[in-house]
């Protein structure tokens, strides 16, 4: 908005005038609101301060000053205008021209870098493969992905679409009978995994007797979620580059983690870290990945995996937009956040998708926390893979026990707008993530102090009664490890470590996931669990499924959504029951695909006939080094 006076006249008064000084001071931000209401404003004007109009945040009291008599725009002022003016003209060509230098130098570096190490750029090799993918993606979506679905996928959607119902009968039992055929001939070695396939029948012959509408199920969301949870279990238990591609993400994401340590180390001090690991390299962790999460959802990374997953998702399974969206971005965030993406729209799910999102909220746990329990003991690539797994399977779960029988609102995901958050930038948006992440550390040191109080009095308790019959070593984790032996026998894990793993599990679920985590870290170190054991126990607790978490998801609702707080504690129970058995079938599916034998194997730095070929290919490619010397002789 340049300085203008009346079309009228070519008198200046001193209203004219100030307005003018003051246009010419706040131009950037006026030429980019004038943008926005025109609608013509792009993802890209978020990530700048100039898209915030710093007017808004002044007392309407305050004004400007008049300016002196004679007053005249600086000569730097004429060239800020006119530079201004010139970049927006060329904006398209500058950031062209950028992005090709850009482009060209990062390519000699990668050249360089792989010629140098092949191992040291794995990273830099995988993030440049999913970048150069991605791009390719967008280009082929935005010229000519209207013609590919319209000559492509379109015609063979219809043809589905139009004889879905004698396809599936062909589909179906051909799935069955493959996967009967390769847990036959390839798969089940040992008994212990016959231990695992009965788990799944268990726990879904008890769904479907539960079931709030039997005669009303659909079963294609219940065949496909489980479907789409075995792929994953054989791709990462059973195939070697799956297996390596999560194990090596994992390593990945906690080497990132460890990043936190520093941070910690300058407040705390190294001594302290070491004196009480949960109070100062724990919690702190959460306020660093809290940041981290909210930067990642600013520039709405995680709403694009989330509905890249969720489109999958809901193809396969016909599934609604908005249960199956829950569903995905539990992988990345947790209950609250994302209840704050789909806020807009709590209020409009019917019961089916209500319970479905409930149990998606807490049937998997968020990504910020997986440092805090892989610090405690757990395996990460086995957590990482059973939060993942988990997804499909609460789909399948929730539409077996509480099946749809309303009309849904939200059935396309062009029904949905995800909310985007109004941080100004990314600096804003990491203080707000640490803002939210310091509430989280308060509510779980909160809750690992009361339950380990609570623990301590229930033991003592529990002790003194036991002793009045001869019986002093009576305690909470005993009764849990008799109550919850069955379903420990029946997820897989083995006969001798039964009971040790049924007090992990008791734990979980009757205090908190925190301290069934840390427990579960001392168990593996003292040796009380076999490897098999501790990644099926990982499976098994891999969920915000506590009577704990569940009290404090009533808080979270009374916040975000007081309306549907009755709705949500009627269905506590269910979602509970629901959630748990959730993780217990993701241990179930991991229980029967889990080989010692295979994890050894993949765990092996022996290369294979490819890697091979690759370095020799490669060590064919002059070094950095080697030219430098051809250069200098």
């Amino acid at each position: 908005m340049l300085a203008q006076t009346s079309s009228s006249t070519n008198q200046r008064t001193p209203e004219t005038e100030t307005d003018s000084i003051r246009d010419a001071y706040f131009l950037p931000f006026d030429e980019s609101k004038a943008k926005t209401d025109e609608g013509s404003s792009s993802s890209s004007d978020r990530l700048s301060v100039e898209s915030f109009d710093p007017e808004k945040c002044l007392d309407p009291a305050i004004r400007y000053l008049d300016p002196p008599e004679g007053l005249r725009p600086h000569p730097i002022e004429k060239f800020q205008r006119c530079l201004s003016v010139r970049c927006k003209k060329f904006s398209r060509l500058i950031w062209r021209f950028v992005a090709v230098a850009l482009l060209v130098g990062y390519s000699v570096y990668f050249g360089f870098a792989i010629a140098y190490s092949v191992e040291m750029a794995t990273t830099l090799i995988v993030v440049t493969c999913l970048a150069v993918a991605s791009a390719g993606y967008v280009f082929i979506r935005d010229h000519f992905g209207d013609k590919i679905y319209e000559k492509c996928f379109e015609p063979i959607e219809t043809l589905i679409d139009r004889n879905w119902n004698c396809i599936k009968w062909l589909l179906y039992p051909l799935m069955m009978i493959g996967l009967i055929l390769y847990l036959c001939l390839d798969v089940v070695r040992e008994a212990i995994q016959l231990q695992s396939l009965t788990g799944i029948v268990v726990i879904m012959t008890f769904l479907y007797v539960t079931s709030r509408h039997p005669n009303r199920i659909y079963w294609r969301p219940v065949i496909w979620g489980f479907s789409i949870q075995i792929i994953m279990a054989i791709l990462v238990l059973r195939w070697k580059y799956g297996y390596t591609a999560v194990k090596w993400l994992a390593d990945v994401i906690q080497a990132f983690i460890e990043f936190g340590f520093v941070g910690e180390a300058a407040v705390f001090g190294d001594p302290f870290l070491i004196f009480h690991p949960f109070a100062f390299m724990g919690l702190p962790l959460l306020l660093y990945l809290g940041a981290v999460m909210s930067i990642l959802y600013y520039f709405g990374l995680t709403q694009l995996v989330a509905c890249k997953i969720a489109w999958l998702m809901q193809k396969t399974m016909g599934t609604t937009a908005i249960e199956t969206l829950n569903a995905a971005a539990n992988i990345f965030l947790d209950g609250m956040d994302t209840m704050l993406m789909l806020r807009s729209y709590l209020e409009k799910l019917t019961l089916s998708e209500f319970n479905c999102l409930m149990t998606g909220n807490h049937a998997t746990v968020a990504g910020f926390v997986f440092a805090l329990f892989v610090l405690f003991g757990a395996p990460p690539q086995h957590l990482l893979s059973a939060a993942v797994m988990s997804a499909p399977a609460t789909i399948a779960i929730c539409k077996l026990n509480y099946p749809e029988t309303q009309v849904s609102i939200t059935k396309e995901m062009e029904d949905v707008k995800l909310a985007k958050g109004d941080d100004v930038n990314a600096f804003e948006a990491a203080a707000n993530g640490v803002q939210v992440a310091g509430k989280t550390v308060a509510a779980v040191g909160g809750c690992y102090i009361a339950f380990l109080s609570i623990l301590a009095f229930l033991n003592a308790t529990l002790s003194y009664v036991g002793a009045r019959v001869g019986y002093p070593e009576l305690s909470f984790e005993m009764i849990c490890s008799y109550v919850m032996w069955p379903m420990a026998f029946i997820v897989g894990i083995e006969y001798d470590d039964c009971q040790e793993a049924a007090k992990l599990m008791g734990i979980k679920l009757f205090a908190t996931e925190f301290l069934a985590y840390q427990e579960l870290g001392n168990s593996e170190a003292a040796g009380r669990l076999s490897d098999r054991s501790t990644a099926i126990v990982t499976y098994a607790m891999c969920g915000f499924s506590s009577i704990s978490t569940l009290a404090i998801a009533v808080g979270i609702w009374f916040s975000i959504c007081p309306q549907r707080v009755k709705l949500m504690v009627s269905m506590m129970l269910r979602v509970f029951i629901e959630a748990n058995l959730s993780c217990y079938v993701t241990a179930c599916v991991a229980g029967v695909f889990y080989s010692e034998e295979l994890m050894k194997k993949f765990d092996s730095n022996d290369p294979s006939p490819a890697q091979n070929l690759v370095s020799w290919i490669l060590g064919l490619i002059p070094s950095y080094k080697e030219l430098m010397s051809i250069g200098s002789s």
